[in-house]
């Protein structure tokens, strides 16, 4: 673990314990970066009073469980949950006392010391889903999991002998081709963990038929650009987004060709030469969004303030 990684989570424990002064671990002008409900904050006063105050609010006695840690460069990066307890008003649903787990992913870049981007990914659509509310009204593509209780694949192997990023990038250019048979780069048996209205897959046929296979046939003329590639041990990672047309119906939403923007991001776990693991979070609420819908119904927290989208990270 070096420095870069020491920051986040020295920062990470700040959150935890409520401090209310976070200028010794975020720069002033740094950007969080979250996805639909979540917003993009400009800076680190938008970031308390857009995203840090309310979420302290809604959720108490917060336990950060975070069991993934990649650090390259000037870059760290993390799979985790917060475990909490519901406290406050959540997107119009008053305090209930319930148990939560809110569910995360995060990229850091690090300059000078402090953070000055983080792309984020927190799955409000599954807090929403255990306070009762499918936020995609039985729409989500979860729906297409087998309704079964299936155990952990677990780890069969010794780590990575090939280059972990050598291998996602060999299989996203394989899903930028199309390619059908995708088994070159996945085990049988492995894991596609991904967000509330994505699902849980169980081995390369549930992916398939759950995933890729429909993925494809909504969405033509796709190209992947991820500007941001990182990896430690047996782990890589990625963010980015999908550019694409929409070509059947989406959640109820016609389809006329539209152009959008399917943002992602991807932690992957490579056994011998091939993907075992891939934690997922794709961003559908952003689709909803994109045409003209809104699946939060106002109530997300990525509308209070007027986004700023010309601020770029730090260089």
């Amino acid at each position: 673990m070096g420095p870069v990684l020491d920051l986040v989570k020295d920062m990470e424990l700040a959150l935890g314990q409520s401090e209310t002064d976070l200028s010794p671990w975020f720069r002033e002008d740094f950007i969080w970066d979250g996805n639909a409900g979540c917003g993009r904050k400009t800076g680190l006063r938008e970031f308390e009073q857009g995203w840090y105050l309310p979420f302290r609010d809604a959720f108490g006695d917060r336990r950060f469980d975070t069991t993934i840690w990649l650090e390259d460069g000037d870059w760290a990066a993390c799979v985790g949950t917060c475990h909490a307890t519901h406290a406050g008003d959540f997107m119009g649903i008053p305090a209930t006392g319930r148990p939560l787990e809110v569910r995360y992913i995060d990229f850091w870049q690090i300059k000078e010391g402090r953070i000055a981007y983080n792309k984020v990914n927190v799955d409000l659509a599954g807090v929403a889903a255990q306070l009762g509310w499918d936020v995609f009204d039985g729409k989500g593509w979860d729906r297409l999991d087998p309704p079964v209780t299936r155990l952990w694949r677990g780890k069969h192997g010794q780590g990575a002998a090939a280059n972990p990023l050598e291998v996602v990038q060999s299989m996203e250019a394989a899903l930028q081709r199309s390619d059908v048979d995708v088994s070159e780069f996945f085990h049988e048996d492995f894991i596609w963990d991904a967000n509330y209205g994505c699902g849980l897959k169980h081995g390369l046929a549930e992916f398939e038929s759950g995933w890729y296979e429909p993925f494809r046939a909504h969405f033509g003329n796709r190209d992947f650009v991820s500007p941001h590639f990182m990896q430690t041990g047996d782990w890589a990672a990625c963010f980015g987004a999908c550019f694409a047309t929409l070509e059947r119906d989406f959640m109820g939403i016609k389809a006329t060709g539209q152009k959008i923007r399917i943002p992602y991001i991807d932690f992957w776990r490579i056994e011998g030469t091939k993907i075992a693991e891939n934690i997922v979070r794709v961003d559908f609420p952003s689709i909803v969004e994109q045409l003209g819908g809104d699946v939060f119904g106002g109530k997300g927290w990525g509308s209070e303030m007027p986004v700023d989208l010309s601020a770029k990270p730090a260089a």
